[in-house]
């Protein structure tokens, strides 16, 4: 008798254009300013070593947006920042800690999986990551407060 065996494949993130993805950002923004807590949105880019950003061909694309996926969580939503030139990921918890706090070792291990796929195809371009903490507003004056760093 043969048995079969399921095996339950990850999900797979919805790449979203730069409309959408901004529309996304903007939700997320408004549920935490509701709620009184902030969110990560980290955004990669590629660059030659002199620092000139580079339009990301077909190919270039689907490697970076895999390798972002196969990184991330089931909640957190990919797309773009500014079509083919900055991919973003916007990183949602139902944890608010997370949310709260750098979460370095998450941070690490996204940076480390998109690195190692793309250094050996691209091993001259240069791959950046900003983090950028949203926080709810202070004082309930307009002005919100979004902190960025380079990893």
């Amino acid at each position: 008798m043969m048995q079969t065996q399921v095996i339950a494949a990850k999900p797979s993130h919805v790449e979203h254009d730069e409309e959408t993805f901004h529309s996304l950002l903007d939700l997320q923004h408004r549920r935490c300013l509701q709620r009184g807590t902030a969110f990560h949105l980290l955004l990669c880019r590629l660059s030659t070593p002199d620092g000139a950003q580079l339009p990301m061909t077909a190919s270039v694309r689907r490697a970076l947006v895999s390798a972002m996926g196969e990184s991330l969580g089931e909640t957190d939503q990919i797309g773009w920042f500014l079509q083919d030139l900055v991919l973003g990921a916007l990183l949602s918890s139902s944890d608010a800690s997370r949310c709260a706090e750098s979460n370095t070792s998450e941070r690490n291990y996204i940076r480390g999986h998109i690195a190692s796929r793309l250094a050996n195809t691209y091993p001259s371009w240069v791959i950046q990551f900003y983090d950028f903490l949203d926080l709810p507003r202070v004082r309930g004056t307009a002005q919100i407060c979004s902190l960025a760093s380079p990893w």
